[in-house]
């Protein structure tokens, strides 16, 4: 079954028009309870869908910022971002929240037009939901490789011994991981990891590890719920000036066709 649901997914194109992407009572302005606003506007939607432009829109949503604070936070100069300013406002994206006067040029402020977005497929550029998920979602897939190659590199002191480790026993396989110093100790049944050098407060908090579990119905979905119940344990920790980390939880069933390796 599951190898079904992946090849619609993969073979799914769009609708032959917008009203079938979602019910009627999912359309129209974002409500004071919390509605999401939903953009069937191709151009607006593709704000939201295309990684790259994204990038330039996530900063305002629904925080009031100044497009100079922004462009230093992007790295990108205030001219360009004032450019994406100004598409995202008559997008009907961005809204300017209050004017700061100032000698010269007045200083706006500028804020998401909503707090949510909808974007139906059928507004999207994708041929294929697999082809939206490359375009959009992958991307911070990218971007924490970005992260961990410059995290890695940084503490790789000798980079002779930046190499990948693959361990295993009549289990299957432990683990398979890129570390940047010389093979730790051989772990004892049920001791530590390869990864378990990295917890030492010398080390940034930094962890990278994928594995195949075989589990039970329920234990899988025990596992689902603890993750988000970790995430928002830890999101609710965040402070305005707290050291940025990327994190991205992951778990996902592998159907019985999957050309996956598997230990």
């Amino acid at each position: 079954m599951l190898g079904s649901v992946r090849r619609t997914l993969v073979n799914m194109t769009r609708p032959d028009s917008p009203s079938s992407a979602v019910s009627p009572e999912a359309s129209g302005a974002p409500t004071d309870s919390g509605g999401w606003q939903r953009l069937d506007d191709p151009a607006a939607a593709r704000v939201l869908a295309d990684a790259y432009t994204r990038q330039f829109f996530e900063p305002f949503i629904y925080r009031e910022r100044r497009v100079s604070d922004v462009a230093r936070e992007l790295g990108v100069s205030t001219n360009a971002m004032l450019y994406r300013a100004r598409q995202f406002q008559r997008l009907g994206l961005l809204v300017v929240t209050r004017t700061e006067a100032r000698a010269g040029r007045a200083v706006q402020h500028y804020r998401a037009s909503s707090r949510r977005y909808f974007v139906p497929f059928a507004a999207t550029d994708a041929a294929t939901v697999q082809a939206l998920y490359e375009e959009s979602l992958d991307n911070s897939r990218r971007s924490v490789l970005d992260a961990l190659t410059r995290a890695w590199g940084e503490l790789a002191d000798d980079p002779r011994w930046f190499g990948l480790y693959t361990a295993g026993d009549e289990r299957g396989l432990h683990s398979h991981v890129l570390l940047p110093f010389p093979p730790p100790q051989p772990p004892s049944r049920g001791g530590a990891g390869l990864l378990d050098a990295l917890l030492g407060d010398a080390f940034p908090a930094l962890w990278d590890n994928t594995t195949h579990l075989h589990l039970r119905p329920e234990d899988a979905k025990a596992l689902q719920r603890e993750l988000r119940d970790l995430h928002r344990r830890f999101k609710a920790l965040s402070v305005p000036d707290g050291e940025r980390h990327l994190l991205r939880l992951t778990l996902v069933p592998l159907p019985t066709d999957s050309s996956l390796p598997r230990e």
